[in-house]
This record gives C-alpha cells, sequence and structure tokens, in this order.
C-alpha cells in the first residue's frame, strides 16, 4: 500500500511559472541589495555607476536564477512511501511532472520535531513545521521500515 504525504511547499497545482516566480522575488532582492548599496556609493562618491548595470545587474539576476533552480530541485514536496521503499519528489519534480523514482529505506528515527529518512545514500530530514500530516508520516514511515525487515528476515 503506498501513501503520499505534502509538505506545505507542494505546489498544489498552481501554474509552474507562478511558483518559479515566487521563488525568485527573495533571492532577487538579496542578489540585488548589495549592488544598490554599491551604486549608491558609487553616485555618492561622484564615481560611474556603469559597471553596476552593465556587470553587476546580469550577474545578480544570474546569481538568484541558480538560487532559485536549486532551491526548487532541493526541498521537499511529496514524500510517497511504501513497504520498504520511499520515494522523494521536490518542487520541480512536482512542477514538471517526473516520475516516481523509488529507493530503499534503510531506517527511519522519529522525534516529537523531525523524522529523519535514511534513503538510498542520503538522509532526508523531514520537520514538523513543513509537513501538515507528520504524525502519520513518522507512523507510515515505521511501518514501512518494519514491513521490510519482516520480509527481509529467513522464515523458521
Amino acid at each position: 500500500m503506498q501513501r503520499v504525504f505534502k509538505s506545505r511547499y507542494h505546489p498544489k497545482g498552481r501554474p509552474p511559472g507562478l511558483v518559479y516566480t515566487q521563488a525568485l522575488v527573495k533571492p532577487i532582492g538579496a542578489c540585488m541589495a548589495p549592488l544598490m548599496i554599491g551604486a549608491t556609493v558609487a553616485v555618492l562618491q561622484e564615481e560611474r555607476v556603469w559597471g553596476y548595470l552593465v556587470w553587476g545587474l546580469p550577474s545578480a539576476l544570474l546569481i538568484a536564477t541558480l538560487w532559485t533552480h536549486f532551491r526548487l530541485s532541493s526541498i521537499a514536496a511529496e514524500i510517497h512511501i511504501r513497504p520498504g521503499q520511499v520515494a522523494v519528489r521536490s518542487i520541480q519534480d512536482v512542477l514538471l511532472g517526473r516520475p516516481i523514482d523509488w529507493s530503499p529505506l534503510h531506517n527511519v528515527k522519529a522525534s516529537p520535531d523531525e523524522v529523519e529518512l535514511s534513503v538510498g545514500w542520503t538522509t532526508h530530514i523531514c520537520r514538523r513545521a513543513d509537513w501538515t500530516n507528520y504524525k502519520t508520516l513518522g507512523d507510515a514511515a515505521q511501518q514501512a521500515i518494519q514491513a521490510q525487515r519482516h520480509s527481509s528476515s529467513p522464515a523458521p
């Protein structure tokens, strides 16, 4: 039996352009702030600002775009769980409709505030604040690992 859990970052049917644009706002602000400060200082010192426009603006936009692309591809939006296996899909995977990629579930550590899923060579940390069905997620992960251990134990 497969169970699907969605994080608070899940696009929930919103258009990819809208999700990407909303994710791009903060990185643009963070990359443009130093550029604007530098340009302001240059103006106050009666220096040329041309370099900030020619080199700084495109560089800031490129960095913000790459930053956004990385964040959308690394933040978990969905976790699919079935006995012994887990599939973690990023925001970008969901937006692009990529197929589910199942990986073996090696270990589960649950605490009141987070669940750690050891999947392949990666550990995914699911924090309570990010998952609406946090308790159910932890229980399903524990059941999946127990089902795997039970099915792999030798028969008497």
